[in-house]
């Protein structure tokens, strides 16, 4: 059964694959959209997971309005995912016109200093056109987590090739992220999904959440600036659905600003979430909110260290 069904994957991804290659961009988006759909309405525990996310951060909206973002949220995953099988072939000059960075100043300051650069950013907006494009400019590894559908994996890993990104798997050492940063490489990470179990509790549209100190302990560690960047499409996203790369200034984390390393690497990671809330409260459509990203054992391990500092207080006064 197991063989049969990879035998499918490996045909459908194929075949998806080499018509999307040969296809414009315009058709990949609505395919992608389609397709996005398609996964939206088939997966129920998805479409509540999107929905309850957007009830919690958003919750002056009405539920039309929150059924309307998922719904397009989820046509951008799909569009995304689309865009992604047409760049083994899309050259250079059809990238440049697809998508253009603003802010690319950010990047070449960084640059200049010869450290490297942490490229934090999200599963926002056409993120894979966004490290197809970056690398027409410098050289960029990101750090993933490789799928266990081994078709997938296997197609994923021929586009990647052919676009020039560098990939390290999430379960590597930190040796690899750091060799990159020291040959004056840009590390693009994702850290807007959640960290797990050792992640730190911080509040995420203010609602505490784990997330990844990891990506500004690289960062401070190697000496190298943050720089967020995040990959918005225009409207309308169908017929027209180009890309502005929009980068932001750097942050320069020096240990010695701050009274301990742990509160640096605690104000970098601040810094990447701030940046990350303010791009999706501009264009909540164009993140992944089908992720679990608030749970309930956060939300009690937080409670509870809230009422442990009430009885410190009280026992204080």
């Amino acid at each position: 059964m197991k063989a049969q069904r990879t035998v499918v994957e490996k045909a459908l991804i194929r075949n998806l694959g080499n018509a999307l290659e040969r296809a414009p961009w315009s058709t990949c988006r609505r395919v992608g959209a389609f397709f996005g759909l398609a996964f939206f309405y088939g997966f129920r525990h998805r479409r509540q997971v999107a929905t309850n996310n957007l009830r919690l951060v958003f919750p002056h909206l009405s539920e039309a309005q929150v059924q309307i973002i998922a719904r397009r949220s989820a046509q951008n995953f799909g569009m995304s995912f689309c865009e992604f099988l047409h760049l083994r072939t899309a050259s250079a000059q059809s990238l440049r016109e697809y998508a253009e960075i603003e802010g690319m100043e950010h990047i070449e300051k960084a640059m200049a200093q010869g450290r490297g650069l942490v490229l934090p950013t999200a599963h926002f907006g056409a993120w894979e056109v966004m490290a197809a494009r970056a690398t027409l400019d410098f050289p960029l590894t990101v750090i993933v987590r490789l799928t266990s559908n081994q078709p997938l994996r296997e197609h994923i890993m021929r586009v990647r090739e052919a676009i020039n990104v560098q990939m390290i798997d999430k379960s590597d050492s930190a040796r690899a992220p750091l060799k990159v940063l020291r040959k004056n490489g840009g590390l693009g990470i994702f850290p807007d999904q959640h960290a797990g179990k050792e992640g730190a509790l911080m509040p995420v549209f203010g609602h505490p959440t784990r997330v990844f100190t990891s990506t500004s302990r690289l960062a401070l560690s190697a000496r190298a600036p943050l720089v967020p960047g995040f990959a918005v499409r225009r409207k309308p996203y169908i017929s027209d659905g180009r890309v502005t790369v929009k980068v932001s200034p750097g942050l320069y984390l020096h240990e010695n600003e701050y009274s301990s390393r742990e509160e640096a690497v605690m104000a970098g990671t601040r810094f990447i979430v701030g940046e990350t809330e303010n791009i999706i409260r501009q264009h909540p459509d164009q993140w992944l909110w089908m992720h679990r990203r608030w749970r309930e054992e956060d939300q009690r391990a937080q409670d509870e260290i809230d009422a442990q500092n009430a009885v410190k207080n009280d026992l204080s006064s």
